[in-house]
């Protein structure tokens, strides 16, 4: 029986989150050596760009993080499309040593990457590319008898993920049928930071989503996915949530004319702050105030007290809060925003610009009828 972990998208950097990306590294490695996995899968983006990678501080921190992996545990490394971002025309991925970290990189392959065989599975190994479109001419070998096949690859499936994809660097389209060409039972992908799984054809294509919080409205758990594999068969998946990673939270609380947020409100908040809190959290100021200067003093108030809280990250924006003068201790007003805060759309959705656009022109209707 093999015991395999498949993880993506940690994104190790050599700038402020450097301590926060090695510490869920730490974890997923204590997760391997606890579940005693024969495999870890890191299916791209485990650095954010190459000047990251090349940062010798962070790198020595991986080899000592990956020495504690046990002995028994491969862990099978895709680069992904970030580890291509500021890769000169001298610069190779294979002449860096990762320690522990197998680098499934063959520049000589058709697809780039190395195939892995054991009695139960055969993994492939396809390292990012921009355009998967000539995958028939992968010279693959034909599928054993009584063997799982996993394939590891980074980019989109629009078959798993329709979008909108927000990632700052667009990856290669991983093409629908290129999951039954290759006879994969099991597609370990990365790219996707939020978890999505499939059924293509007789393959379960999984993204596993980001091991951490890399930027903002990443909301819920990170994780890496569990399975198991035993005569040939893929067993059920489970979940491993990354404690460390914490989660993307936000929060909208409302500011009275007097640029004061409400004390139940603000207890409210507070009592959602886990601890230990390893959060990222954004809260956003929404009301009408009599003096939008009084706002800066505001932010500090709550900033102190939330912080006592310990997120790890802490923003706070005042882009909903309006200054009408007089219109802003009216009863009518108030309510209008408080029954429209009620019905807000999540971030990033379709309806949040209609959302913003209600919320303006309301405003501006009711100071003009009120005037």
């Amino acid at each position: 029986m093999l015991r395999i972990i498949h993880a993506a998208d940690l994104h190790l950097s050599s700038g402020p989150d450097k301590e926060y990306g090695l510490e869920v590294l730490r974890e997923l490695i204590g997760l391997a050596n606890a579940r005693q996995a024969d495999f870890l899968l890191l299916c791209g983006d485990i650095f954010d760009s190459f000047k990251d990678l090349k940062d010798i501080s962070l790198l020595n921190a991986l080899r000592v993080e990956t020495q504690l992996l046990r002995k028994d545990c491969r862990a099978l490394y895709i680069p992904g499309n970030h580890e291509a971002l500021g890769l000169g025309p001298r610069d190779k991925l294979s002449n860096i040593k990762f320690s522990r970290l197998e680098l499934a990189v063959d520049e000589a392959s058709p697809f780039g990457g190395i195939t892995v065989e054991t009695p139960d599975a055969e993994f492939i190994c396809v390292p990012h590319a921009a355009d998967y479109s000539g995958y028939r001419k992968w010279d693959l070998p034909a599928k054993a008898p009584g063997r799982a096949r996993v394939l590891l690859m980074h980019g989109t499936s629009s078959a798993v993920y329709r979008g909108p994809d927000q990632e700052e660097q667009q990856a290669g389209i991983i093409p629908d049928s290129l999951f039954a060409w290759t006879e994969a039972d099991y597609a370990a992908l990365g790219h996707v930071h939020s978890a999505r799984e499939t059924l293509i054809g007789g393959t379960a294509a999984v993204y596993c989503g980001s091991a951490r919080v890399w930027r903002k409205w990443e909301e819920g758990p990170r994780k890496a996915v569990y399975f198991e594999i035993e005569g040939g068969k893929i067993g059920p998946r489970e979940d491993l949530p990354l404690k460390a990673a914490g989660e993307f939270r936000s929060f909208t609380l409302p500011v009275d004319p007097d640029s004061s947020v409400p004390p139940a409100a603000m207890q409210d908040l507070l009592d959602k702050c886990r601890a230990p809190y390893r959060d990222y959290l954004l809260l956003n100021f929404s009301g009408l105030v009599e003096d939008a200067n009084a706002l800066a003093e505001l932010k500090l108030v709550v900033e102190s007290v939330v912080k006592a809280k310990n997120p790890r990250k802490l923003e706070i924006v005042s882009g909903e809060v309006e200054s009408y003068g007089g219109l802003a201790g009216n009863g009518l007003a108030k309510e209008f925003l408080e029954q429209l805060d009620a019905r807000r759309p999540p971030e990033g959705s379709p309806e949040m610009p209609v959302w913003l656009a209600a919320r303006q022109q309301g405003l501006a209707a009711l100071a003009g009828d009120l005037e």
